[in-house]
């Protein structure tokens, strides 16, 4: 089964938030040994927002959803081409008027589909 691709158009306001994870031992004369805690030890989480008219936001936010558990590719404001998931609790559409929409929602990233 293909990988679906992310391809709407997000807010200029994205902000990155990058995880690295580390193994570490301090000892007493000050010196510090940090090692990498696995193969993919960076992480990236992207806090982002879409807009436009219900209808659109509407395939948008059905997109959101089916992807909480399944990975699908998407490129990130560095250009980086990548798999991600939608954070579980992070689909917050907001209703400006009757026929516009914004949603706020959380890709973090993923390696394996």
């Amino acid at each position: 089964m293909a990988t679906d691709t992310f391809t709407w158009c997000v807010q200029v306001n994205a902000s990155e938030e990058l995880k690295v994870s580390t193994l570490q031992a301090q000892f007493g004369d000050g010196y510090k040994q940090v090692g990498s805690n696995g193969i993919n030890s960076a992480a990236e989480t992207w806090t982002l927002s879409c807009n436009g008219d219900i209808v659109a936001m509407k395939v948008v936010r059905d997109f959101l959803q089916n992807h909480v558990i399944s990975s699908f590719w998407w490129t990130n404001p560095w250009g980086d081409r990548k798999l991600y998931r939608v954070k579980s609790d992070s689909i917050n559409p907001t209703f400006v008027n009757g026929k516009f929409a914004a949603i706020a929602f959380v890709f973090e990233q993923a390696f394996a589909p």
